[in-house]
């Protein structure tokens, strides 16, 4: 019989860390300039951060098993990138009807529920925020897309048996949509029914 796995107890200690200071906000973020000192009380140059909200994204699958995928122009690559619906979340909204949204917004589809597919954080070493994951079964066409400002996509569907391409092969880049797609995939090999 296997042992279960535990991951070993830390031995850091922990710096303290003081209170965050804005240094300059951009419209969707903010600098912050924190002072720290390390376990031994040595005081180092301050560390900047982004301050960014939280986000979702969704593995939208349609009855006749095809994945919703967008492709999007991004800024930072200045590059068409092939990814999964999602996006911001609004103050207060709950991740689950974000993503559902979102999924609307970018694509003209939507799902009646959206299940949870894994939290993570986006980039640890300078954001503090979380980026939700999730599934949403028997996606439907809707209606028309809705974009923001800065938004203009284009609807893919790739069927779901052609999945593990899409990341083997370099097709999708984006790493928080890399990360989804392989999880709905390990859970779906695994006979996980919400990755139905």
């Amino acid at each position: 019989m296997k042992r279960p796995f535990v991951i070993p107890e830390t031995r850091l200690r922990p710096w303290e860390l003081g209170l965050p200071e804005q240094r300059g906000h951009f419209r969707i973020f903010s600098v912050v300039a924190t002072n720290v000192r390390t376990p031994d009380g040595e005081g180092r140059p301050e560390v900047y951060t982004i301050d960014v909200a939280d986000s979702c994204g969704v593995v939208a699958v349609t009855e006749d098993e095809q994945l919703v995928l967008v492709r999007q122009l991004r800024f930072g690559t200045r590059e068409l990138s092939l990814e999964l619906p999602g996006g911001m979340l609004q103050p207060g909204e709950d991740p689950a009807r974000g993503a559902l949204r979102e999924l609307r917004e970018e694509t003209g589809y939507e799902a009646l529920a959206a299940e949870p597919l894994l939290t993570l954080h986006t980039n640890p070493s300078l954001q503090g925020n979380r980026h939700f994951a999730f599934v949403a079964s028997g996606a439907r066409l809707a209606g028309a897309q809705m974009f923001d400002e800065h938004e203009d996509c284009e609807v893919v569907l790739v069927p779901v048996e052609h999945a593990a391409r899409l990341l083997d092969e370099g097709h999708m880049t984006h790493a928080l949509c890399h990360a989804a797609l392989s999880a709905f995939l390990r859970r779906r090999a695994a006979g996980d029914t919400s990755a139905r």
